[in-house]
C-alpha cells in the first residue's frame, strides 16, 4: 500500500501511510490500543477501505470487497483469523470446515478426506462430529486454522489470534501459524504479545 489515508470522523488514523509486505514474510504489526492496527489488517483483507491512496493485494491493485476481483481475493487468496475464533458454534465443526472446501475442486470423498487431514495437522483428529461450543478456546482456535489450511490462501491475515488463549495453546497457534508461514504462505498478525515476536521475520510498529 501507498500513501493511504484513513479516517473516522475527525480521527485520522492514517494520513500519507505506506508499507510494503513481500511474499512469504511473517510480519507482525504492534503498537499501542487505537493506533490503527486492526484498520490496517481490515484494509489489507478488504473488511475496510482507504480513504485514499493505492493498495495492492496478491497482484490487484485497490480491489475493492464487492468486486468481482475483490471477491476472488476473499475466495482463493486470502484467509482471516480472528481473536473470537469465527466459528459458528451451533453447528458441528466439520460443518464449518465445509466453509473452507466450498470453492475447491474436489468429489465430496476428495473434500471429506482433506478436512480430516487438517484435522489431524492440528491435533483434532476424530472432531469432526463435535459442536463448536463444546470446545475449548485452543481447540476452537485450532479449528479456525485448520479451516485456513483447507483454503488455498497465499495470504493470512491474523487479528490478535492468541489473545484469549492460555501459554499452551498460544504456542500451539503460534507454532501452526509458522508452519504455514513455511510452506510459503505471507502471514501478517497483529498482536500485543511480545513473545509472538520471535516468530516473525519483521515487525511494524505504528
Amino acid at each position: 500500500m501507498s500513501n493511504i489515508s484513513k479516517s473516522y470522523g475527525s480521527n485520522v488514523v492514517f494520513n500519507d501511510y505506506s508499507l510494503e509486505i513481500e511474499k512469504g514474510e511473517f510480519v507482525i504489526i504492534t503498537g499501542k490500543s487505537g493506533a490503527g492496527k486492526s484498520t490496517l489488517l481490515n484494509i489489507i483483507g478488504l473488511l475496510d477501505k482507504a480513504d485514499s491512496g493505492d493498495v495492492e493485494i496478491c497482484g490487484i491493485k485497490n480491489p475493492f470487497f464487492q468486486s468481482k476481483e475483490g471477491n476472488k481475493l476473499l475466495r482463493y487468496h486470502i484467509s482471516y483469523l480472528f481473536q473470537n475464533y469465527g466459528l459458528i458454534e451451533d453447528e458441528t465443526v466439520i460443518k464449518n470446515l465445509e466453509v473452507g472446501t466450498k470453492y475447491l475442486k474436489l468429489s465430496k470423498e476428495q473434500k471429506k478426506q482433506k478436512i480430516n487431514e487438517a484435522l489431524k495437522s492440528v491435533g483434532l483428529e476424530n472432531y469432526e462430529n463435535k459442536k463448536v461450543f463444546q470446545l475449548s478456546g485452543g481447540e476452537q482456535q485450532r479449528v479456525a486454522v485448520a479451516r485456513i489450511m483447507l483454503k488455498p490462501s497465499e495470504l493470512i491475515l491474523a487479528d490478535e489470534p492468541t489473545g484469549s488463549l492460555d501459554v499452551e495453546n498460544r504456542d500451539v497457534i503460534l507454532s501452526l501459524l509458522k508452519s504455514l508461514n513455511e510452506s510459503g504462505k505471507t502471514v501478517v498478525v497483529v498482536t500485543h504479545d511480545k513473545d509472538i515476536e520471535k516468530c516473525a521475520t519483521r515487525c511494524i510498529r505504528i
